[in-house]
């Protein structure tokens, strides 16, 4: 095991070809259908400032009152971008996480856990969308120490190339490993078949993060409660590369 280190794919050709004026004419109009195409995809030119309006996968714990930062509210901690209040952190909806199978909960300290990894996971992507720096409230909010480094080293490399992942990812076996009352162990399969990397300046995706139908990436945070009500955060994050213990996810869970 060793820590994150995702691989990305690069960016498109900005060239075009030369020719006759009406090749020319045919290069643009495939380009602006190709743009129209993918106006879904990478939603409105891959900025920060749009948020998906879906809740999160795994709901807060309804007994718990989670602490926000300075300004903010547990429904409203990643972006003051918000129109309507929602569960949990909104991402930029180029980019959405889910869960093959949403997590079972077995009491209220495994549901508390969870979701903080969940929020924690969600942080890190969602610090990736800021145009100059990582070090967003919520990243600080569910990461310290080590991990916090290792979310904001991720995050900001693709601040400073100016790229975004935009796409899907798709949690699966989640499971806590260890559970007490200092520290806690939670595992994920992470599947990028569906995650490329955009291009902030030219709008267009790139190469996939993951070759699909490849085994997935094994993630494991370990987390430390802090003290306030409800709050875990992740310490060290880990990444077994192409684990067996992640097979690819079958085209019904990718889209569940």
């Amino acid at each position: 095991m060793k820590a994150r280190s995702r691989a990305g794919g690069g960016g498109t050709d900005q060239g075009g070809p030369r020719g006759r004026a009406a090749e020319r004419g045919r290069d643009k109009l495939a380009q602006a259908l190709l743009a129209g195409a993918l106006g879904v995809f990478v939603a409105v030119g891959i900025s920060a400032c749009n948020t998906n309006p879906h809740a999160a996968d795994v709901p807060p714990p309804s007994t718990v009152e989670q602490q926000a930062g300075p300004g903010q509210t547990p429904d409203n901690a990643s972006s003051e971008h918000h129109t309507k209040q929602k569960p949990g952190i909104q991402l930029p909806n180029t980019i959405q996480v889910q869960y093959a199978t949403t997590p079972a909960f077995q009491d209220l300290t495994h549901h508390i856990v969870l979701w903080n990894a969940s929020q924690a996971y969600k942080a890190e992507y969602a610090a990736a969308y800021q145009p100059l720096s990582a070090a967003t409230p919520d990243l600080k909010r569910y990461w310290t120490g080590a991990g916090y480094q290792q979310a904001h080293t991720w995050a900001q490399a693709w601040i400073d190339t100016k790229h975004q992942p935009v796409g899907q990812a798709v949690l699966s076996n989640v499971s806590v490993e260890s559970l007490n009352a200092e520290q806690a162990s939670v595992g994920f399969c992470e599947d990028l078949a569906g995650v490329v990397r955009g291009d902030v300046q030219t709008h267009t995706p790139g190469k996939a993060l993951q070759e699909r139908g490849t085994p997935g990436d094994r993630i494991v945070f370990t987390m430390v409660p802090t003290g306030s009500k409800g709050q875990w955060q992740v310490t060290a994050e880990s990444i077994t590369k192409a684990s067996p213990q992640c097979p690819p996810p079958t085209e019904k869970k990718r889209h569940h």
